[in-house]
C-alpha cells in the first residue's frame, strides 16, 4: 500500500460503529473527518 497525497481521495474502507458499521461509499457527498488517535490509556 502506498501513501496518499496530499488533497487526495482516501479509498473506500468499513469501519465498526455503535449502531453496526459504515463504509465511506456511503457518506459520498457529505464532509467526513477521519481522526485517528492512539489506542487508549496506552504512550504516544
Amino acid at each position: 500500500m502506498s501513501m496518499l497525497a496530499p488533497g487526495a481521495p482516501a479509498p473506500d474502507f468499513t469501519a465498526p460503529t455503535s449502531a453496526g458499521s459504515v463504509t465511506l461509499s456511503a457518506l459520498r457527498g457529505q464532509r467526513v473527518l477521519l481522526f485517528f488517535y492512539p489506542k487508549d490509556a496506552t504512550p504516544g
